[in-house]
């Protein structure tokens, strides 16, 4: 039996400590006692940060002519006595980073607007697109401890980006850029969830161990969790969350069978789909699968054939005239181009940094890609780019669209269809696939090994106080990585076309 602390008062819950016990109970042990088990941050989430920061200061011009509370969230205490000096200013038409407590419960409020008799609706802001569920209980804490601190709550607003918003140029018209939906009736149909969630998280902050939780789909839903490594340490070699499309149904029954590792699945297990079961038995035999009809399919490829890669970044406030919140823009190309008679070539394009990326981008993507050859990419997301510039530069539309008329071949379903080996570890990643099937290749050497790494790159290219030496540095960079994803695809398709 698990003993209490007892002796010491557990730590006070903010709005993302609730959110944290609401995923999960071992989560918010872990960051109330444990913070050092947590991953460090990295670029990739600082950047959303940034974002996120980006996107909430802009928002308070929906509701001008307030204050912000800019003691930071180390110092919550002052920032709760500012707060409560200035609710009875009725000068003031909205408070933002507002600082309550109440039942040992501290929030700021993004956004505190003064509505009418006396009463102040709670506005939330979030840099994605749209409500989610999971917002809801974020913000119905936060009413939750208002109420409770005797502020009059009027309505609950989500202020989110609008995905459908075509930034014209110029100055950003906010209530197009944003959409502001009341959730009043959902956060507080939640009320009534608060209090028994509070005790049981309460419960679990005062026994002496964390509790002993498996990790599970709570690990990633809603959320990353930041102690997905420490949780994951004695994780087996092969857990059956590597299964590809692995339902929840089919992870439950594995689990109720004492089923950790898929080389413990026997092979008449119910419940395997095609794909899962080339799985379990290439891991369980230790073997790669490459079914031989995978030739055929690309012995169709006409030369010269093309192996295209895109890099994109996604602005969360668009910065170019006709793009949208979060539209991957794209401002590099790789074309590594095989000809019949075996000889590769390799044509690229980076963009300068220098205003929209897209326009010269599509000028020299038609030129090298020409009318003739297979286009081959890895999944859908170079079709999707080309069919975006081909919306948004109507001049380039028609040689654009051209170039998905039978031209264009994805290798990532191939590949599904007809490979699979241990290494993959159930991805069928680009990053995962290469280094199994192509064993002298993969990404080691390169700084920039992941899109996201490409995107944060660029945008540091584009950055004004960016000095030259840097720039170049990064160019280069950014040139060996998308380069090295179509060598990727080449290899691959020759090593697939041996067997």
């Amino acid at each position: 039996m698990k003993k209490r602390i007892g002796y010491r008062r557990i730590p006070k819950l903010s709005k993302s400590s609730f959110t944290a016990g609401l995923q999960c109970l071992k989560r918010l042990y872990l960051e109330s006692y444990h913070r050092d088990l947590a991953a460090p941050i990295d670029e990739a989430q600082q950047a959303l940060f940034d974002a996120g920061a980006l996107v909430g200061e802009m928002a308070r011009q929906l509701y001008p002519g307030g204050i912000l509370m800019d003691h930071d969230y180390l110092h919550i205490d002052e920032a709760v006595a500012s707060t409560k000096a200035l609710l009875g200013d009725t000068s003031l038409a909205a408070i933002y980073e507002a600082g309550f407590e109440f039942d040992d419960i501290r929030v700021r409020t993004d956004i505190l607007a003064r509505a009418k008799g006396g009463r102040f609706d709670l506005v939330e802001v979030k840099s994605g697109t749209g409500v989610k569920e999971e917002h809801i209980p974020d913000l119905a804490i936060q009413l939750y401890v208002l109420r409770g601190a005797g502020v009059r709550a009027g309505r609950t607003w989500l202020a989110h980006l609008n995905k459908d918003y075509v930034y014209p140029g110029g100055g950003y018209d906010l209530d197009q850029l944003f959409k502001v939906e009341d959730v009043s009736k959902r956060v507080q149909e939640y009320q009534a969830e608060i209090p028994p969630a509070l005790r049981q998280m309460r419960l679990a902050l005062r026994e002496a161990d964390a509790p002993d939780i498996e990790p599970g789909r709570q690990c990633s839903v809603p959320y990353d969790c930041p102690f997905f490594d420490f949780c994951h340490q004695d994780a087996p070699e092969y857990p059956v969350s590597e299964l590809p499309r692995a339902t929840e149904r089919l992870l439950m029954r594995l689990k109720a069978a004492g089923i950790r590792d898929i080389r413990e699945i026997a092979p008449g297990f119910s419940g395997l789909n095609p794909l899962q079961k080339r799985v379990r038995d290439c891991v369980v035999e230790g073997r790669a699968y490459i079914d031989p009809a995978v030739r055929a399919e690309l012995q169709g490829l006409v030369y010269p054939v093309h192996f295209l890669d895109f890099e994109t970044f996604s602005p969360a406030i668009p910065r170019y005239a006709g793009t949208r919140p979060y539209q991957a823009v794209p401002f590099q190309w790789s074309d590594h181009i095989l000809g019949a008679d075996g000889k590769l070539t390799h044509e690229e394009f980076l963009h300068d940094g220098k205003g929209d990326p897209r326009e010269p981008l599509a000028r020299s993507l038609l030129e090298t890609l020409g009318a003739g050859g297979s286009i081959m990419v890895y999944s859908g997301f170079e079709e999707a780019r080309i069919r975006e510039l081909a919306r948004d530069l109507p001049r380039f539309s028609k040689d654009l669209l051209a170039l998905l008329e039978g031209r264009l071949v994805d290798l990532l379903p191939i590949l599904q269809r007809h490979c699979y080996h241990p290494d993959f570890h159930g991805s069928f990643s680009l990053k995962a696939v290469l280094p199994a099937l192509v064993p002298d290749l993969d990404y080691d050497d390169l700084a920039i090994t992941d899109g996201q790494a490409a995107s944060l790159a660029y945008e540091e290219i584009i950055y004004e106080g960016t000095t030259d030496d840097r720039r170049e540095q990064l160019r280069e960079e950014l040139l060996r990585y998308c380069g090295r994803d179509t060598e990727a695809m080449v290899r691959l398709v020759e090593t697939l076309l041996r067997r």
